[in-house]
């Protein structure tokens, strides 16, 4: 959005108001990345030229006599506001104690604040693998409409090659001695698939596309298991991590949807400054899921295919 125009009347006043709105609004620029990009001085000058464009819009109204002014003096009081004036974070102290804070309280706090939204992300994904196990347990054949025969195929071989009263391990069949090599491959894969979910929230009928046949998948992948009585065996494994990974990946996915959200509908303010606004909850909400997923790969690798039923 094009920058309000703040050009009144040259009259000597009218230019000294001009001059002072056009620098709150440099500022206001500066620190809608970040507070921390203003010097002491300019945070104190930041201040009191909002208080000043505070005043001027009380005066205009009163005037009536600059409509075009006022609602340019008015966005820009808008978009100081929420600057000044935000909750303190507590960011205070050193890196540490600042990225403790920001993961353990205001990601927590972002988190909680979206849980409409999350709520409905995982009642969608949860209850499409109840409806894709379900229907799979009821007739072999409907694997081979939800997921490719490729998939299909190489579970029912793997679980042919199972010994009888053996639990199936589907690919979970490495010694104890090659954890770390799997753990760390499938670290970089739960990452990877995280910023997939990511980017794909920018893109939300993508990004349902992805839920939706993913979802699918895990349903389907535990109903043909299912039919040789190897549901509970496989599911020991895969729930055992899968709970952190696939809450950690829809919470990568909630993080692209607010952005996008934000471009969609950015509300009072312009695009830019609500992607902007949206963008710290987004991180917050991507925060916990790289230690998440590290603790998950830990699982993966050192207890899902080892530990008993």
């Amino acid at each position: 959005m094009a920058a309000p125009e703040l050009q009144p009347p040259s009259e000597t006043d009218e230019t000294s108001t001009s001059a002072r709105l056009d620098l709150l609004l440099r500022l206001v620029r500066k620190a809608e990345f970040g507070l921390q990009n203003l010097d002491r001085e300019e945070l104190l000058e930041f201040a009191e030229l909002y208080r000043f464009a505070s005043t001027e819009v009380a005066r205009l109204e009163a005037s009536d006599h600059a409509p075009r002014m006022l609602a340019a003096v008015r966005e820009l009081v808008g978009r100081a506001h929420p600057l000044l004036h935000r909750p303190d974070t507590g960011a205070r102290g050193g890196a540490l104690a600042r990225g403790a804070r920001f993961l353990l309280i205001e990601s927590p706090a972002a988190i909680w604040a979206e849980r409409k939204l999350l709520g409905g992300m995982l009642a969608l994904f949860y209850g499409l693998c109840l409806i894709a196990f379900l229907a799979v347990s009821s007739d072999l054949e409907v694997a081979y409409t939800l997921q490719s025969a490729g998939m299909v195929d190489a579970e029912i071989e793997q679980l042919r090659e199972t010994e009888v009263g053996e639990p199936f391990r589907g690919n979970f069949t490495f010694g104890l001695g090659k954890s770390s090599l799997f753990s760390g491959a499938i670290l970089a894969n739960n990452i990877y698939v995280s910023m997939l979910f990511f980017g794909a929230g920018l893109v939300p009928p993508l990004f349902l596309y992805i839920l939706v046949n993913n979802a699918l998948m895990v349903g389907t992948y535990t109903g043909v298991a299912g039919h040789w009585d190897q549901a509970g065996a496989i599911s020991s494994i895969l729930w055992c991590h899968g709970v952190i990974e696939l809450q950690m990946i829809i919470l990568a996915g909630a993080a692209g949807l607010i952005l996008a959200r934000a471009f969609i509908a950015p509300g009072p303010w312009s695009r830019g400054h609500a992607m902007v606004r949206e963008s710290r909850r987004a991180w917050a909400l991507l925060a916990p899921i790289f230690p998440l997923l590290t603790f998950s790969g830990l699982i993966e690798g050192y207890v899902s295919p080892h530990a008993p039923l």
